[in-house]
């Protein structure tokens, strides 16, 4: 109010302007409310300090941590500043409350004026021979001292505000304080020096950014480059958290692309654990792209130890494999070696059984193609060493009885080839029914039409329990003695 008009008002509009008013209370309210403002500031100021200072002090260190500190140091003399400036509004509103209610008491009451402007009507209309001049004369000086009274009142107060109102910025000055610039680097920001539009904060350059010394597009933070992030000091596009480099991280410190955890423990992309490198591992220790599990080697691998593609188990090399130690395609047992495997240890294609190292193996340390037994050498033999032998232990090829050497044998013991259906123990023969035969075409037991040997009993195999030495004398004595020998 650089020309007060009260000066020339008479008391009647002072005093009414005076009382008439809102009084004291919206200035009391405002100065309480900024108060409050500026206790929530300065308790803001101490609890984001010691959360830098803890963070700072040891558990997050590096260049990431000095950019972060920068720039919340900086974003705390702003709030050190906006305190004081609250702590000022709020002296300022109380000082002018306090003269208002300093001048309201020193005006005189419109009740007061208004009797004597009454009373002065009063007389002035029964003056009729004079007789109330004095009267009239007295009611006018009451009425000067009033006008009097308040113009002090009215003249202190206006001094007492305009000091308290002359410590305010002005209204241009306090929306640039507040951070609230329109039309000058952008449009609509709210904060200190920002450029763009609608960024919230301060020294935020580009569009939409709320926090502070943020660059780019999106961000909500502080120092963080790019577009869509959210953190401190993050450089890059859609990162979550502290120091990433590079996009669509979540974490603290990670450099590369789509990964979440701790800086320094993935290198890649869209790795989730520890130690894995490549693209979209999960566990610890990959390598390759899509592994779950812990130290895959190749692409989509699932388990342990595995390498190549599309294995699950451990230790798997190959393709396509599902149990432990496969090398080779399709396996799902344990030691395979080939492919399409479904044994243990089977080194060939196509084996079922365990140990088997030729194709087709269906039985228990085969070796041969199409084996189904066990301990076998041959081709579909049960521990037989021919073709298509079927019994036990035949050490010939393809014999059908146990112990046959011959082709196809289906007894057992035959020593010779191309003896065919040779049904008994141990046939040398050819078409023997028996068993122990050494001629041809006989049905009996222990024939010896053809190569019977001389000796008696030598034909019998030695077990070299006892050396031939030690029972020449049986031989000669016709009793029963001991085991007979042969040569």
């Amino acid at each position: 109010m650089t020309s007060p008009h009260f000066a020339w008002l008479p008391p009647e509009i002072n005093s009414a302007l005076m009382f008439a008013g809102p009084g004291s209370g919206p200035l009391i309210a405002a100065a309480t409310a900024w108060g409050e403002l500026a206790e929530e500031l300065l308790a803001s100021i101490a609890s984001l300090g010691s959360v830098t200072s803890e963070l700072t002090s040891g558990a997050w260190l590096g260049p990431s941590a000095a950019a972060m500190m920068a720039v919340a140091t900086q974003y705390l003399a702003w709030l050190s500043t906006a305190a004081a400036q609250a702590e000022q509004a709020a002296a300022q509103a109380m000082a002018i409350a306090t003269a208002f209610e300093a001048a309201l008491a020193a005006t005189v009451q419109p009740a007061v004026v208004a009797a004597n402007r009454g009373l002065m009507q009063l007389l002035a209309a029964t003056n009729w021979f004079g007789q109330n001049a004095p009267a009239l004369m007295d009611v006018e000086a009451a009425y000067e001292q009033m006008s009097a009274l308040d113009v002090a009142a009215m003249a202190g107060y206006h001094f007492d505000a305009s000091a308290a109102v002359a410590q305010l910025a002005p209204w241009q000055q306090v929306l640039r304080n507040l951070g609230i610039d329109i039309g000058k680097n952008g449009q609509i920001n709210l904060g200190f020096g920002n450029t763009g539009s609608g960024n919230i904060g301060n020294n935020n350059i580009g569009n939409n950014n709320i926090g502070s010394g943020n660059t780019g597009t999106g961000n909500i933070g502080s120092g963080n480059t790019g577009s869509g992030n959210l953190g401190l000091g993050n450089l890059g596009d859609g990162n979550i958290g502290f120091g990433n480099t590079g996009s669509g991280n979540i974490g603290f410190g990670i450099t590369g692309d789509h990964q979440m955890g701790f800086g320094g423990f993935n290198s890649g992309s869209g790795n989730i654990g520890f130690g894995n490198s490549g693209t979209g591992n999960v566990g610890l220790f990959n390598s390759g792209s899509g592994n779950i599990g812990i130290g895959n080697s190749g692409s989509l691998n699932s388990g342990i130890g595995t390498s190549g593609t599309i294995n699950a188990g451990l230790g798997s090399a190959g393709s396509l494999n599902t149990s432990f130690w496969n090398a080779g395609m399709q396996n799902a047992a344990l030691g395979s070696a080939a492919g399409s495997e479904a044994a243990l240890v089977s080194s060939a294609g196509y084996a079922t059984g365990g140990m088997s190292t030729a194709a087709l193996s269906s039985g228990i340390l085969a070796s041969a193609l199409g084996s189904t037994g066990g301990l076998q050498h041959g081709l579909a033999n049960v521990l037989n060493s021919g073709l298509t032998n079927t019994p036990v232990a035949a050490p010939a090829s393809a014999p059908v009885g146990g112990l046959d050497s011959g082709n196809p044998n289906p007894g057992s013991g035959s020593a010779a080839a191309g003896s065919g259906a040779n049904p008994g123990l141990r046939s040398p023969g050819t078409s023997y029914p028996s068993f122990v035969n050494s001629g041809s075409n006989d049905s009996g037991l222990r024939n010896t039409a053809v190569r019977e040997p001389s000796t008696p009993g030598s034909g019998i195999p030695k077990s070299n329990f006892y050396p031939s030495p030690d029972r020449e004398s049986a031989y000669a004595s016709p009793r029963i003695g001991q085991p007979v020998g042969s040569e």
